[in-house]
């Protein structure tokens, strides 16, 4: 009988159940302080979302005259929320761009595209995890930088000046060199610039592959290889985000290594993307043109360097903005437009079947690096752009993020219809391809993040706007206020700018604008907790999932596999609907004991949408040693967390017993539990993130109190341990493992770039040990081990600093 059905019959007999506490948050990283004011309504903003609890600990709240552009400010941190998954231990969060999984992701389902819009909007939540995580994920992997164009470097470092923590961008350093360099292969050096086709710019069905393939085809999709305005920009900014890392590292050959890359790049972009006949920056398509001739035509692209400090004189500014007002240009009822609409190859709707047609259809994508281009020009003042014209923007985007009259965001919408172009059902649905929150809080609102203590307030609003708040904004490890009240009246705090800091007044002006010196920064340390319970694997994989009924469309794993959403549609949760029981259980099961001290369940319940699936009517927590909570469901929210403690206990599973209130079923999105890492240097095989390889038991091994190992390896596979902490410099690792055959050699990676091979000698039945000097990067750290043979076995890595 397996562990789970032996557990089925020995919790019939359990009859003394003791009720536990119960909150409604999980443990959190030590970045969240309670030192807030509350001037503004935090309930009613966000009473129709899910993850209320989320919610109100992470985000700041605002109040603006505009409702439009503020109801939508809500519902983009409701739909962020939607996107942060949670892997595994030591690799923590990451950030989707699909709520479910696509075929083209990358490890652990990443797409690099966006990954800048992502951290940029994500920088701004209370709770710094995220970001760290998410960035760990590119910069030392396991995530895939180069599947698409990308300023992920740049977003870093500007995230870096809104958490204050230089300490973090300043460790990685040299994984900023590397990933800069990924991209040699596609820099030509006799003209200066990067090129790239379209589609792999996450750009398909763009200007020139209608140009070279006007009949349609493949190369009308992807696009010829192009010099293209915003992937050079993209450039010019990663490079620069280096060298102002350098510099605060002290590196002052780094720094200016890159700093005149990024110069000498920017000049290319002015002599070979700048047409003075359309005042526009162009393509410029590479195959077939030894002359560099322009492309004939503006695309949204052009508009893109402005917000990464290309193109600010006003010969280049004040001219290109002109095009965004202009209804043969890009202004459109929902624009703009990703191609000017007196080009004859625009389409104000979708020719195809395809998803995307980037020569016409509004991308949020795209809007998003405009407003920022917009921002930038106007506090320039290198053009006659007005406060009211970036906010008519901000408006045309807010509008254009509806669906049946509310908030919602997909992946294309018609530039002149009331509808989304691409918006495919459990697939498109707020879709986390662009920003607009961190368009709010740095355009609108005007907070410039800065890496000194000075807090800039510099907001775009319109001249009859008496009032705007942002409250409880999380800033170099502070909680800020900021209340613009024109008289006095509606804050009542006095007229013009107050300021708080970490509840305490620090400012008051009769202005709107302001430059405010902070306390020190007090960026987060220490080490965030992580969720033993994640598996992005899937079944068979550990930790284990079992249920006692699911119904057919559900899945034990989606309760454990890091999507934490509540939707109807896209749907990840399971359930036990129909189930003929008045009780049923999940458990998860993990690799081998682990300590702990709470279990949080994410409830689902769709009683209120007509659905058939509430919150327990009670439910009981086993583990190995017996019960562990007993809690009745009038305390339980729907369609949030709910955490449970208790005394800490060593367990091999968790298991919940769930009883269901008359004519409806019950449901969990996601189960999580929540520890403190393992401060010792040791850390398990069967823990880390295996790739063609399996946890076994082997009696011949004593690591883990349950036998467990990890073997089945073969020429593919990969171990990876997440979260190798270290301060940085070299360090011994040491393998125990077992080989029953011939010598063989396993490679070792550190942060993805290879450092040679473990060569692991016969051993017999025996564990042995085999150790390598590697150098370590300052923080987490990831270590692989790639390849092996069926004659191998893994205990554990052990690492030790020299």
């Amino acid at each position: 009988m397996n562990l789970f059905a032996t557990w089925v019959v020995r919790s019939l007999s359990l009859l003394n159940l003791t009720t536990r506490h119960v909150s409604h948050a999980p443990l959190q990283s030590v970045s969240i302080t309670s030192h807030s004011t509350s001037f503004l309504d935090h309930v009613t903003p966000i009473d129709g979302f899910f993850g209320q609890t989320f919610l109100r600990e992470n985000i700041p709240f605002i109040d603006i005259p505009d409702s439009n552009i503020q109801e939508v400010y809500y519902y983009r941190w409701s739909a962020l929320q939607r996107h942060l998954r949670y892997t595994v231990p030591g690799t923590g969060y990451i950030i989707t761009e699909f709520m479910q999984p696509v075929g083209y992701a990358q490890a652990l389902n990443t797409i690099d595209a966006a990954a800048g819009h992502q951290i940029d909007e994500a920088r701004w939540l209370r709770s710094q995890i995220y970001d760290d995580d998410y960035i760990l994920t590119y910069t030392r992997g396991p995530a895939n930088s180069t599947q698409y164009t990308h300023w992920v470097l740049d977003a870093m470092f500007r995230r870096s000046q809104v958490s204050g923590d230089t300490k973090y961008t300043t460790d990685h350093l040299t994984d900023m060199a590397r990933l800069w360099g990924y991209w040699d292969y596609t820099y030509d050096t006799e003209v200066g610039l990067y090129y790239f086709t379209p589609n792999w710019d996450a750009q398909e069905f763009s200007l020139p592959g209608y140009i070279v393939a006007p009949s349609g085809g493949d190369l009308q999709y992807n696009g010829p290889n192009t010099y293209r305005p915003n992937v050079n920009a993209y450039m010019v900014a990663n490079s620069r985000a280096i060298s102002l890392v350098a510099t605060q590292a002290g590196d002052s050959k780094t720094a200016s290594k890159f700093s005149n890359i990024a110069d000498k790049l920017e000049h290319s972009i002015y002599k070979h993307l700048w047409d003075s006949d359309q005042n526009f920056f162009v393509d410029v398509i590479r195959p077939n043109n030894p002359e560099l001739a322009k492309v004939q035509g503006r695309e949204e692209v052009g508009l893109f360097p402005f917000r990464f400090r290309v193109g600010l004189d006003a010969k280049y500014a004040n001219l290109s903005v002109q095009q965004l007002f202009d209804p043969q240009g890009f202004f459109a009822t929902y624009g703009p437009t990703t191609l000017e609409q007196r080009n004859k190859y625009y389409a104000g709707t979708k020719p195809g079947g395809a998803c995307c047609y980037w020569n016409g259809q509004s991308w949020p994508f795209s809007t998003s690096h405009v407003l920022k281009s917009l921002a930038t020009i106007y506090r320039n003042g290198s053009s006659s752009l007005s406060a009211e014209q970036y906010v008519q923007y901000l408006g045309i985007y807010a509008t254009t993020q509806h669906k049946n009259g509310v908030p919602y965001v997909a992946e294309s919408h018609y530039p002149s219809q009331e509808e989304w172009s691409a918006d495919g059902s459990n697939h498109s649905e707020h879709y986390q391809h662009s920003t607009n929150n961190d368009d709010v809080i740095t355009g609108l609102l005007g907070i410039i993040p800065r890496s000194d203590d000075l807090l800039q307030v510099s907001p775009i609003v319109p001249q009859n706007w008496t009032y705007f708040a942002i409250e409880n904004l999380h800033y170099h490890g502070h909680l800020l206020t900021i209340l613009y009240d024109q008289d006095g009246s509606r804050y009542e705090v006095g007229p013009g700018l107050t300021i708080y800091c970490d509840g305490s007044k620090i400012y008051n002006c009769n202005s709107i604008s302001a430059q405010v010196n902070l306390p020190p920064s007090q960026a987060s340390a220490g080490p965030a907790p992580i969720n033993i319970a994640g598996n992005p694997i899937g079944l068979g994989a550990y930790p284990l999932a079992n249920a006692t009924f699911t119904f057919f469309t559900d899945s034990p794993w989606k309760a454990i596999d890091g999507y934490l959403f509540y939707d109807s549609i896209p749907d990840n949760r399971w359930t036990n609907y129909q189930s003929p029981s008045t009780n049923d259980t999940l458990q998860i099961t993990f690799a081998r004991p682990r300590n702990i001290s709470s279990v949080t369940l994410a409830l689902f319940s769709d009683v209120a949408r007509g659905g058939g699936i509430d919150v327990p009517a009670r439910l009981e927590i086993y583990g190995s040693s017996g019960s562990l909570a007993n809690l009745s469901g009038g305390w339980l929210l729907p369609n949030d967390r709910n955490t449970f403690s208790f005394e800490e206990v060593e367990t091999q599973f968790v298991s919940v017993k769930m009883f269901r209130k008359p004519g409806v079923w019950v449901g969990l999105c996601e189960l999580e539990v929540w520890v403190q890492p393992d401060p010792t240097p040791r850390y398990y095989a069967v823990d880390a993130l295996l790739t063609g390889a399996s946890v076994m038991t082997d009696r011949d091994s004593d690591a883990t109190k349950n036998c467990a190992v990890v073997g089945c390896l073969g020429r593919g596979s990969v171990v990876a341990f997440s979260g190798i902490e270290s301060v940085g410099g070299n360090a011994t690792i040491t393998l125990s493992y077992l080989n029953t055959g011939r010598t063989a050699a396993v490679e070792v990676t550190v942060n993805q770039v290879s450092k040679g091979s473990l060569n692991l000698k016969g051993t017999g039945g025996n564990y042995h040990s085999a150790a390598m000097t590697v150098e370590l990067a300052g923080g987490r750290n990831f270590i692989s081990l790639l390849g092996g043979t069926g004659n191998i076995r893994y205990e554990t890595l052990d690492v030790k600093m020299l």
